[in-house]
């Protein structure tokens, strides 16, 4: 769905789904993953962020400068109202994600033109359950993968928080760290050796569109791969909400 709409229109999008990113607000991390990673065509600006942080049960878009007037704030706002909070509220993330993404890809290729709230035209169902399909199976393994690396292996509660760090290396914009994580219900720690993108590097990256947590980013425990983007910036448009 989110390559079909880059060939389509250019549109770069970033999709997250991370368990925390510690005490950092939505906003801000949003702001850095686009403006970090250059989300977007350079020149055109055209890069979305679309994060779900799931302790903080908040979800943000983010746009890039050249993309507030074909997915304004009001928009986005109506995108995870109406579609993806009836989802996300239940604990349903990937039918919530799946469903704004759904939206979000709809307004941006011009399918959303007879939106129900906008005229009386129908809507292009078809279209939706055929390009929804995919992308339900990616969101669905990256559900699963967040929540199997929550769970404890001495007390099999998905308990596991992130409590300590230390740095192994830092090279070609990978930081490599081992990270000891805590269960919050018997104690037991485990050591996990993790990957992500070092926030500091400025050199090219490769890899694809689509983003779901599991190591570190920033201050946080979602985790993120990937990244070969156009070096677009964000403008500070989009929307956030709580659920």
């Amino acid at each position: 769905m989110l390559y079909a709409l880059e060939q389509q229109t250019g549109i770069e999008t970033v999709v997250a789904v991370v368990p925390s990113i510690g005490s950092e607000d939505c906003f801000d991390f949003s702001h850095r993953l686009l403006n970090e990673w250059g989300v977007g065509k350079k020149g055109k600006n055209n890069g979305l962020v679309i994060l779900l942080v799931t302790d903080q049960r908040c979800i943000q878009f983010y746009t890039g400068y050249g993309l507030e007037g074909d997915l304004p704030d009001a928009i986005c706002k109506r995108i995870q109202t109406r579609d993806m909070i009836p989802y996300l509220k239940d604990g349903n993330w990937d039918a919530g994600m799946v469903a704004g993404v759904r939206a979000v890809c709809a307004r941006l290729d011009g399918s959303m033109v007879n939106d129900p709230d906008e005229s009386d035209g129908g809507s292009p169902i078809g279209l939706i359950l055929a390009v929804a399909g995919f992308f339900a199976i990616a969101i669905a393994a990256g559900i699963l993968k967040t929540r199997a690396a929550s769970k404890c292996p001495q007390c099999g509660q998905h308990k596991l928080q992130r409590s300590n760090s230390v740095l192994i290396s830092r090279r070609n914009g990978v930081r490599t760290e081992d990270v000891t994580y805590t269960c919050r219900n018997c104690g037991h720690k485990v050591v996990r050796r993790q990957q992500s993108y070092d926030e500091n590097y400025r050199g090219g990256g490769g890899g694809g569109p689509v983003i779901f947590g599991g190591g570190g980013f920033g201050s946080g425990g979602g985790g993120f791969s990937g990244g070969s983007f156009g070096s677009g910036m964000g403008g500070g448009g989009g929307a956030g909400s709580r659920f």
